[in-house]
C-alpha cells in the first residue's frame, strides 16, 4: 500500500543490513538504498536515521563503522539517510575518549546514541553510567533505548522509574524511547506519568495503536512529545505513516509528531 500525503517525515527508527536471528528482515545495502528512495519519493519520508542489525546482534564497533561508511556515500546522503550510533563497550575502558568520539562520529553523519545495556551486558543507571550521561548532556546530544532493553524481566516489568531519574538529572538530553518488538505498547498510565513528571523525554510512534493512543498522548501534553518512527522492516511503514496522517489531530500536531519534533532534537545538538 502506498500512502500519499503532503506532511513530511523524518524516521528514527529503520534497520538495515544482515540480522542473524531471522533472514527475511536482512537487507543489504542496495536494497536499503532502494527502500529509502522509494520512501522518500512516494511517502514523503525526507530523512530517516538508520541502525545496522550488527551493532545490536553482533558488534557496535563493527556495525558503526559500517553504518559510517554508508551514509557518507552520496546515494545514501540524497536518499535522506543518517546515522545511529550505538555505545561500544571500548568506552567503559576508555571513558575519557567519549566525548572525542561522540563528536567524531557526530561529523560522520551520526544524530542520536543508542544503548543496549540489557543486549550487549552493560550499565545504564545513573551510578555507574553518569559519565556518559554528563557528556550527552552538556552537548545536548540525544539518547534512544528500546522498551525490550529495560524491561528486567523479559515479562513487561519495564524501569520507567530509572528512566525518569536519568531524564530529570540530565534535562538537556533529549531520552527517546522506541517500543521495541512490542506490536501494541498498552502502558499508558505509565506513559502518561512519565510526561508529567519529565521534560526531555519522548515516545516514539510505531506501535502506539491502541485506540487513541497517540490522541490521548497528544492531548495530555501536546504533540511535542511523541516522534514519528517505523521500525522497518519489522513494521509496515506505510501504516506508520497512515497513523499520523489519518490521526485526530490537527495539522500543526501531526506536523511536529512526523517531523518538527525530532528535527528539533537534531537542531538544538550543540557539538
Amino acid at each position: 500500500m502506498t500512502t500519499k500525503t503532503s506532511i513530511n517525515f523524518f524516521d528514527l527508527n529503520f534497520w538495515f543490513g544482515e540480522n542473524y536471528l531471522s533472514q527475511k528482515y536482512s537487507l543489504s545495502e542496495k536494497k536499503t538504498l532502494e527502500i529509502l528512495s522509494k520512501r522518500k519519493k512516494q511517502k514523503n519520508i525526507t530523512f530517516t536515521l538508520i541502525s545496522n542489525f550488527l551493532s545490536l546482534f553482533y558488534d557496535a564497533e563493527i556495525g558503526n563503522k559500517l553504518t559510517a561508511k554508508l551514509i557518507n556515500q552520496t546515494e545514501f546522503m540524497q536518499a535522506g539517510a543518517s546515522g545511529i550510533l550505538f555505545m561500544e563497550q571500548n568506552y567503559f575502558f576508555n571513558p575519557g575518549e567519549f566525548g572525542k568520539w561522540l563528536k567524531r562520529s557526530y561529523e560522520k553523519g551520526f544524530k542520536l546514541l543508542k544503548i543496549s545495556p540489557k543486549t550487549h551486558k552493560y550499565p545504564f543507571e545513573l551510578s555507574l553510567f553518569s559519565y556518559f550521561y554528563e557528556i550527552m548532556d552538556s552537548c545536548n546530544f540525544p539518547l534512544m533505548i528500546s522498551i525490550d532493553e529495560i524491561d528486567i524481566t523479559g515479562n513487561k516489568n519495564i524501569e520507567w522509574d530509572k528512566i525518569a531519574k536519568i531524564a530529570n538529572l540530565y534535562d538537556n538530553m533529549p531520552v527517546i524511547i522506541d517500543g521495541g518488538q512490542s506490536k501494541e505498547l498498552m502502558y499508558n498510565c505509565y506513559l502518561l506519568s512519565l510526561l508529567n513528571n519529565t521534560s526531555n523525554v519522548y515516545f516514539e510512534t510505531h506501535n502506539l495503536l491502541g485506540y487513541n493512543q497517540i490522541e490521548d498522548l497528544a492531548d495530555f501534553k501536546g504533540a511535542d512529545r511523541l516522534v514519528f518512527g517505523s521500525c522497518y522492516p519489522f513494521f509496515d511503514d506505510s501504516l506508520a505513516v497512515s497513523r499520523i496522517v489519518n490521526s485526530g489531530l490537527d495539522e500543526k500536531g501531526k506536523n511536529k509528531i512526523a517531523l518538527l519534533n525530532l528535527k528539533k532534537i537534531i537542531d538544538n545538538i550543540i557539538i
